[in-house]
């Protein structure tokens, strides 16, 4: 189900970030200035599927591996105990965070919008690899745990 949502949200996002095209006609010799640079929509949406794989990654181990992993961003952290809150706070965080950084660079400087978007989608990706990684550690624990007798004191 969550697995879902996450898909049909990551879908609405690309759809919303290609958005129509145009027919330009001959006369129109310069691109009009408003219109946001395709690199900027390609990186936007890259951006949001790495934050995407981020939330789901994050409301699994939260959800399954909450004994044993804790989210570590301050701003959030105190929701560690329910996994459908932390996920909406840093989704409402990196809605913000994508919303003024599109604002604030896209149309003027759509270079620099570009290596904010990519570089916030290689530290999600970095995110997604940690996540994935501890709670294979977490599962081992978990085995390891499960299988060692247990020997009560004399």
């Amino acid at each position: 189900m969550t697995r879902t949502i996450s898909v049909c949200v990551c879908l609405a996002v690309a759809m919303l970030a290609a958005g129509t095209s145009r027919a330009h006609s001959q006369m129109e010799s310069a691109p009009i200035p408003t219109e946001v640079d395709q690199g900027v929509k390609r990186a936007i949406v890259t951006w949001a599927a790495s934050v995407a794989a981020d939330q789901i990654t994050t409301y699994r181990f939260s959800s399954q591996y909450g004994d044993l992993l804790h989210e570590q961003n301050p701003l959030i952290g105190g929701l560690d105990r329910h996994p459908v809150l932390l996920v909406a706070a840093g989704t409402a965080i990196d809605a913000t965070t994508g919303w003024a950084a599109y604002r604030l660079l896209g149309r003027r400087h759509p270079r620099l919008a570009k290596i904010a978007f990519y570089g916030a989608t290689a530290y999600r990706s970095y995110l997604v690899a940690y996540n994935v990684q501890m709670m294979r550690r977490a599962q081992q624990v978990r085995a390891m745990a499960s299988s060692k007798p247990a020997t009560l004191p004399r």
